[in-house]
């Protein structure tokens, strides 16, 4: 009897040390997970499968995949590519550029990038799906400069999630 009375007082120990493990305290706020995805496209580029992912510590933003639709494209020596939020002001959320030293010419289809950090002030969270651009600038052989932009199609995936 004293021995099962001894066990049941270390399994009583042992649970009440434990149940706070597994509860979140008042506290810790409930974070929310937010994914859109964006694409869109004009006559001379295409950009499609971007991702943002906002979970409320980190904030991610793959730019997708990007296109060309013209043989305009062909003799391109510079370009940049940048995914802004056309609000108020321009707020560039990832922006890349390749320059060719060379002498020779780059393909300017293919993988845009990626960022993460605190990309997003809060308060353009919510102007996500209708001020997302992308904005493509080149430089040809000649010199030539050409400026290409996109309004972005942006959809929000997901809604508030508990975790």
């Amino acid at each position: 009897m004293k021995k099962i009375m001894a066990v049941m007082l270390s399994l009583l120990a042992c649970t009440v040390l434990l149940a706070g493990c597994n509860t979140s305290s008042e506290s810790n706020e409930e974070q929310s997970l937010k994914v859109y995805s964006f694409s869109g496209e004009n006559e001379y580029i295409s950009v499609s499968n971007g991702v943002i992912i906002l979970d409320g510590k980190d904030e991610i933003c793959y730019g997708g995949d990007l296109k060309v639709m013209s043989d305009d494209f062909a003799d391109i020596t510079t370009y940049s590519t940048t995914i802004y939020i056309n609000g108020s002001e321009k707020e560039t959320l990832l922006s890349n550029g390749v320059d060719d030293q060379t002498g020779g010419t780059i393909d300017v289809s293919g993988n845009i990038g990626k960022i993460s950090g605190d990309i997003l002030r809060d308060s353009d969270a919510d102007k996500l799906t209708d001020n997302l651009w992308f904005e493509l600038k080149t430089t040809n052989l000649s010199g030539e400069e050409n400026t290409y932009q996109v309004q972005l199609e942006t959809t929000e995936i997901t809604k508030e999630v508990k975790k």
